[in-house]
């Protein structure tokens, strides 16, 4: 075959690796690994309810920016007392003294972007059992299933067999890797409805509350909450609290009429994917809250009270219906992080918003 059959094939190789990627979370052991559809991954210890963590991620394709942390102390519990990590980490109980010159180094937290660093630290702890203090027991990082994880996390990039891989390393040059997959582009934000007039929203609820089909609710009609907002100058949302728990709403979603008489067409939330946590890719609207001024709808269903785990969701109406433009998911519940740091598995790329009225 020729010189330049072959680099076509490469060049249509690395095309079609990059077209897409199926979002994943999986866990190995005590690790959890997460990618989403542009093929960034995030791979972390578990539990972190006894206070250390270790974090690794990765973008795909040649400009990776690899990160490494240890961090003793979360979301939740905030700083913990005790000595500084750098002094005081054992590696299968003998102490680990890593060399930190390229780390950001902190008492309770320890980072680092610079790959030698990063291989030069994998290398001491890939095959190793677990990472701990010297002076807190409990406070341990397993190692198991971490090889594991970050071989996905390599076969998912494309880097096996490469020179950039972090587990099953090879002599494929460094940039010999699959591009970063393109991101989905949201459809172009519409303009700024005009705010609902006060006799506009008293009907809409009036009608949400007693005439609309509500008949697959359970929850009894005195208790539902309605809310309405406007989705275009003509159309408005109306969210109907249709089932409660402990600390999650599901609502119904109507698309309406902003004037009489109504007309209402039932909207729902269809993910592009089917995650792996779920049978199919239909998501329930919960703990709904829509913001007019942007045309986002957010969703974020607690795995918990304490909110340190469940589904976080982000759509843009696109003047017909709903449309993915970030779900994160954390199926560990351990206290370790909040919904905002919760991995993602779907993200796009917006348009640029029109100007406001």
């Amino acid at each position: 075959m020729s010189y330049w059959m072959k680099s076509l094939l490469l060049l249509l190789f690395l095309f079609a690796a990059g077209v897409q990627a199926d979002p994943l979370q999986k866990s190995f052991s005590d690790w959890q690994l997460t990618c989403n559809n542009a093929a960034f991954c995030v791979a972390r210890s578990f539990p972190g309810d006894n206070g250390l963590v270790m974090t690794l991620s990765r973008h795909a394709g040649v400009d990776d920016r690899p990160l490494l942390r240890i961090d003793y102390g979360s979301a939740y519990t905030g700083e913990l007392p005790g000595a500084s990590l750098q002094d005081n980490l054992l590696l299968d109980q003998r102490l680990l003294k890593p060399d930190l010159k390229h780390w950001s180094v902190e008492p309770h937290h320890l980072a680092t972007s610079n790959p030698i660093a990063i291989d030069e630290f994998l290398a001491q702890t890939l095959d190793a059992d677990t990472l701990q203090l010297t002076w807190q027991a409990k406070a341990a990082v397993s190692l198991h299933g971490m090889k594991a994880a970050l071989l996905l996390m390599d076969e998912v990039q494309g880097r096996v067999n490469g020179l950039s891989a972090w587990v099953k390393r090879g002599d494929r040059v460094v940039w010999d890797v699959p591009p970063q997959p393109a991101l989905p582009r949201l459809p172009a934000p519409l303009p700024q409805p005009a705010p609902l007039t006060h006799d506009e929203a008293s009907g809409l609820i009036d009608y949400g509350t007693w005439r609309i089909n509500t008949d697959s609710c359970s929850l009894d009609p005195m208790r539902r909450e309605v809310s309405v907002a406007p989705l275009t100058d003509d159309k408005a949302l109306l969210l109907v609290s249709c089932e409660t728990g402990a600390y999650n709403v599901i609502d119904l979603a109507f698309e309406v009429t902003r004037s009489q008489p109504y007309v209402a067409r039932g909207l729902t939330l269809t993910l592009p994917f089917t995650p792996a946590s779920r049978s199919d890719n239909q998501l329930e609207l919960v703990n709904a809250e829509y913001d007019a001024s942007s045309g986002f709808l957010y969703t974020f269903s607690k795995g918990r009270g304490l909110g340190d785990c469940g589904i976080a969701t982000r759509w843009q109406f696109d003047g017909n219906e709903f449309v993915l433009a970030e779900y994160a998911e954390e199926k560990t519940c351990d206290a370790w992080h909040s919904s905002d740091d919760w991995p993602t598995l779907w993200v796009s790329q917006s348009e640029t918003a029109p100007q406001s009225r």
